[in-house]
């Protein structure tokens, strides 16, 4: 770190944030400029939601001891605890034996060994009746497979109350005005055109900003997310795509029938749905996602070609985009069998929110090969969020080749390379991503029609 002075983070999220306030923490004499589109909460960033799911049931050893780590800081946390509500969460998934009940069972075991001493706190579900009273209280009674014309897919599951939820977007603001409390981090809000390196090399010089002014440092560290594909070629690295999300207003009296439901997940579905925050229910998919296919300068220095990417497209730049109706169907026939009385209650809103999936699930924190002095920190492939209290720490550690070998190994870009094999911390639904501008194209056609 002694070589760098100035030290320019792009991206005010999870990565970024983290990453500058680590900085100015042990670094006090370094400058650290901060470069986002928006003023933290970022409206259509990845890191600002409602709600976000905070867990240490993982398939990966790795990722359940720092989600451990992670969880504690959170709960420990005077501001930021005030935003967590620990109110558990269920996995589920059909019973069949297939990849997701071997990614139910490795979760299983993660849950069960942070609760040892406290198996309280868990709780198993052996049939359909099961799930559902989890949720509706133990009264209730679920669909029959004949009502619902098929076969159910909430079949087994368990419990971990140990888990919960945070609010995101006041989180993320929390964390932001921690971060302007440092003398040494300041703010600029301006989209970034490009990086510009020296003349005939490959080491980096500079930010340029849209309306014209360049932003010079030592390092740069490129956390700009699914927007990160503009600024540095991460092709073969990340994938940008997005998957959906929807709210349903609640009432008071369902508020106060489900009070005690966990985030409940679907495996097997990829649905996940969260308790009543704010009077309304959240419900997102886990489905192989939508792309928005873009053709750009590639940003490697030296290269005259252009390069394929996918684009964010969010309801800052199209906001009369809804949720693509294939997905809206999966949701409410999963909603018809968990939760029947929202099944056909419309959305308040929707939207896509973007990822950037590495080929294996772990993140990408290592030195571009093509780029002297230009730091990744992204590939949070939907399980980041979490880490916000220890993922700046790790990124520091790698400047100052301190990093835990491990993590050094697995978050390093060689790793995304060759025959790799996604690790099951967040895993998606199979299947291509669909273009999302024609997905959207053919629902204004249909609707034109009715």
């Amino acid at each position: 770190m002694d070589s760098y002075k100035t030290v320019i983070v792009v991206g005010a999220g999870i990565f970024g944030i983290s990453t500058a306030l680590a900085l100015a923490k042990r670094y006090p004499d370094v400058k650290i400029q901060v470069i986002d589109r928006f003023e933290p909460p970022v409206p259509d960033a990845t890191s600002v939601d409602t709600t976000r799911c905070i867990r240490v049931d993982y398939k990966s050893d790795v990722y359940y001891k720092l989600a451990c780590e992670s969880l504690q800081k959170i709960i420990e946390d005077p501001i930021i605890s005030q935003f967590f509500h620990q109110s558990g969460m269920s996995f589920t998934y059909n019973g069949e034996h297939d990849r997701w009940e071997d990614i139910f069972l490795t979760g299983k075991k993660s849950a069960e060994d942070a609760n040892k001493g406290h198996m309280e706190r868990f709780s198993y579900f052996d049939s359909p009746e099961d799930v559902y009273k989890s949720i509706h209280g133990n009264t209730s009674k679920p669909r029959c497979e004949k009502c619902l014309g098929r076969n159910t897919w909430w079949n087994k599951g368990y419990r971990n109350l140990a888990n919960g939820f945070i609010d995101a977007e006041l989180s993320m603001k929390a964390y932001y005005d921690r971060a302007k409390s440092f003398p040494n981090i300041k703010f600029t809000f301006e989209e970034v055109k490009k990086l510009v390196y020296y003349p005939n090399s490959n080491e980096f010089e500079s930010v340029l900003l849209q309306n014209g002014e360049q932003v010079f440092g030592n390092l740069v560290i490129i956390a700009a997310g699914a927007w990160s594909g503009k600024l540095v070629n991460l092709k073969g690295m990340c994938e940008m795509s997005a998957i959906e999300v929807g709210w349903i207003k609640v009432t008071p009296k369902e508020t106060e029938k489900w009070k005690n439901m966990s985030i409940t997940t679907n495996l097997s579905t990829g649905i996940n749905l969260f308790p009543p925050y704010n009077g309304e229910v959240k419900v997102l998919r886990r489905s192989p996602g939508y792309k928005n296919t873009v053709y750009v300068d590639n940003p490697n220095p030296k290269e005259k070609t252009s390069i394929e990417i996918s684009y964010p497209r969010t309801l800052i730049t199209n906001p009369s985009d809804w949720m693509p109706l294939d997905a809206e169907e999966v949701i409410r026939e999963n909603l018809r069998e968990i939760m029947p009385s929202l099944a056909d209650r419309p959305f308040d809103r929707t939207k896509l929110c973007w990822l950037t999936q590495t080929p294996t699930a772990n993140f990408l924190i290592d030195y571009h090969p093509a780029c002297k002095n230009v730091l990744l920190a992204t590939g949070g492939s939907a399980h980041a969020w979490k880490f916000v209290p220890i993922i700046g720490d790790k990124v520091v550690d790698f400047i100052e080749g301190n990093l835990e070998p491990t993590l050094a190994k697995i978050w390093a870009w060689k790793e995304k390379l060759g025959e790799t094999v996604d690790n099951g911390s967040a895993p998606r639904m199979q299947g291509k991503p669909q273009e999302l501008r024609e997905v959207i194209k053919r629902q204004y056609t249909e609707k034109s029609y009715l």
